[in-house]
C-alpha cells in the first residue's frame, strides 16, 4: 500500500502499479456515412461527332440593301467607286427571267445592274463571297472567256454570263460579261455602259 499527501488531501493505492489518477477513456468519435442512393442516375449519352464541312471557296449569299452589311466579313472587294472611292462588291440579281450581275455600293445602300441600255436599280439580289486566294482577275477581250471563269449568271434566254470589271472615270466597277455582244457591259450614272476590253473574275 501506498500513501501521498498533497496538501489537505490524500490518496492511498494498494496496487503500487496502479496510477494516482486516471482518466475515462475518450468517447469513441462518430463518422456519419450517407446510405447508398436506391436509384443511380442515367448514364449521359454522347452525342456523335458533327462532321465541319467547310465553306466553299466561291459562294454567292441572298441578301438586300438593308441586310448586305451582315456579309462584310465574307462578301468580295470587286471595286470601288470614283468620286469617294467607297468599296463595291459584286452581286447578281433576277431581272427580266435573267440572272443579272452587278454592283452594290454598300455605304451609299444602292445596288445596280446593267440591262438594255440602262442601270437598273434593284432591292433583293444575291452577294459574291469568296475565300482570300480563291480568285483573281484576268485580262481579256470580246468573247474570249479564259479557263476558270466564274459563271456569275444568265440572259433571259439561257446564255451563260460572267462577272467583269473596268474602269471607268476613275471608279472600278464590276459588271457583266455577256460573251456573245463581246462586251463587259457596267452600270454608270443611269446607263448601261460597254467596253471590249476588261477583266474577268477567274477561280485560281
Amino acid at each position: 500500500m501506498k500513501k501521498i499527501r498533497l496538501d489537505d488531501w490524500s490518496v492511498i493505492r494498494t496496487d503500487p502499479n496502479e496510477p494516482y489518477i486516471g482518466y475515462p477513456p475518450p468517447p469513441m468519435p462518430f463518422v456519419g456515412i450517407d446510405p447508398l442512393p436506391s436509384t443511380y442516375p442515367e448514364p449521359v449519352e454522347i452525342p456523335e461527332p458533327v462532321e465541319v464541312v467547310d465553306a466553299p471557296a466561291v459562294d454567292w449569299a441572298p441578301a438586300s440593301r438593308q441586310t448586305a452589311y451582315t456579309l462584310m466579313s465574307r462578301a468580295y472587294l470587286a471595286g470601288k467607286e470614283g468620286w469617294d472611292r467607297s468599296p463595291l462588291w459584286a452581286i447578281r440579281s433576277y431581272v427580266e427571267n435573267g440572272l443579272i450581275p452587278g454592283k452594290l455600293a454598300l455605304k451609299h445602300g444602292a445596288a445596280y445592274v446593267p440591262l438594255r441600255g440602262r442601270e437598273v436599280p434593284v432591292h433583293d439580289f444575291e452577294v459574291l463571297c469568296a475565300q482570300p486566294g480563291a480568285v483573281q482577275w484576268v485580262p481579256t477581250m470580246d468573247d474570249t472567256i479564259p479557263d476558270g471563269a466564274i459563271p456569275a449568271g444568265n440572259t433571259g434566254d439561257g446564255e451563260p454570263l460572267y462577272l467583269g470589271r473596268v474602269k471607268h472615270r476613275g471608279s472600278l466597277t464590276p459588271g457583266k460579261v455577256h460573251p456573245s455582244h463581246r462586251r463587259c457591259y457596267i452600270s454608270y450614272g443611269g446607263s448601261e455602259i460597254g467596253y471590249r476590253k476588261y477583266e474577268i473574275l477567274c477561280e485560281v
